[in-house]
């Protein structure tokens, strides 16, 4: 019998999961855009994403608990349907690759230096296939698991870190200009759209999603930005916030528990660790749910497949350089586009009748004649 989730077991999912996201890789590119104004550009992108979820959840609710595949061949037939499919997949791909690249480069970095690239890679992806393989039911108790601990580090470095935050960085207002503070919105606005797995996700559920649990997901994914955003700028400043590239990670070098204990940014490791392998693990199974592929062996092939691809350019040692500058130029442009085009054409097929409704009426009218 296939097991369905509540709203509640996928609200911990979507956190743990696309809050990595938010939470530390959007901000470099958002304060290395926006400088001082990122903040502001933050609170400019919400209420675009809050008519963004309502077409998605106008989109959801046509859908009900049928699995999207079903749906679309119903309205469009297989062949369209495939390559709403398939963009998807490569969407999911294109993020998977992303935090592997990120999260490879900042163990790297900080904590193992020493050791060879391709362990530290491997070893990430195969926890992450592992975690894919055994099921969504697999990375939803695992994210209930992991959710409440790294919950609990992150208001403790946003607390413990108060006394080295200076607010006043944040003023004059609109410092940077109203260009700088749309591309901002731009990058929190693409950043914040991979929402979209709601809809390969729905039928897993035990009663469709409504407005106020979209609207909330989507809420705290903001604020997730927002917090280590104002922290970031208020610890370091602008200029130097906007060298960083880990930004949110460098605030913890700032805790120190007490008078003698301090370093305790390994716990960060915990953090960065729990959201990326997560995150990976639900893009991989999301991608071999969305290629069309049945059977389980052939499932498992796909998710090694897409894993070993995920994991490419960080075991061919691409630019970091290289890699930042393409994604800052062209990846939340596009993935801002991606999300406004794909949520319109999913929102005209679900104004569409389906096809055998269609042709019962032709069959009905010209009986009827």
């Amino acid at each position: 019998m296939k097991t369905q989730f509540s709203r509640p077991q996928l609200m911990f999912m979507l956190l743990l999961c696309l809050s990595i996201s938010n939470h530390v890789f959007i901000i470099p590119h958002l304060i290395k855009d926006a400088g001082r104004d990122a903040w502001i550009s933050i609170l400019m992108a919400y209420p675009a994403l809050i008519v963004w979820t309502f077409v998605l959840f106008l989109i959801l609710r046509s859908m009900g608990t049928v699995p999207l595949s079903q749906w679309l061949n119903e309205k469009i037939g297989k062949a369209a349907s495939a390559a709403i499919h398939w963009g998807l997949a490569l969407y999911f791909l294109v993020l998977g690759t992303l935090i592997v690249y990120d999260m490879s480069l900042n163990t790297k970095i900080y904590f193992l230096p020493k050791t060879p690239n391709p362990i530290i890679v491997l070893s990430f992806v195969t926890l992450s296939y592992f975690a894919a393989r055994f099921g969504l039911k697999t990375i939803v108790y695992l994210s209930i698991l992991l959710l409440p601990f790294v919950s609990v580090l992150g208001h403790l470095v946003s607390f413990s870190t108060m006394d080295s935050k200076d607010y006043s960085i944040l003023k004059p207002f609109f410092s940077e200009g109203i260009s700088a503070d749309l591309r901002g919105a731009i990058i929190v606005f693409g950043g914040s759209i991979e929402l979209l797995l709601l809809v390969v996700m729905q039928h897993q559920l035990k009663k469709p999603l409504n407005y106020g649990t979209i609207l909330l997901a989507m809420t705290l994914l903001v604020a997730l930005t927002f917090g280590p955003c104002v922290g970031s700028l208020t610890a370091f400043g602008p200029n130097i916030a906007g060298t960083l590239r880990f930004p949110a990670f460098e605030q913890w070098r700032l805790v120190s528990l007490g008078e003698y204990i301090s370093h305790v940014d390994f716990l960060a490791v915990f953090q960065m660790m729990s959201g990326s392998i997560t995150r990976t693990a639900l893009q991989l199974y999301l991608i071999s749910e969305l290629i069309g592929i049945r059977g389980p062996v052939w499932k498992q092939v796909a998710m090694i497949v897409a894993a070993l691809v995920m994991a490419l350019p960080s075991l061919l040692n691409f630019s970091d350089l290289w890699v930042q500058r393409t994604i800052h130029d062209h990846f939340y442009m596009s993935s801002f586009i991606f999300g406004i085009a794909v949520i319109l054409i999913l929102f005209i097929v679900s104004r569409l009748p389906a096809r055998g409704k269609v042709r019962r009426n032709e069959n009905n009218r010209r009986n009827s004649v």
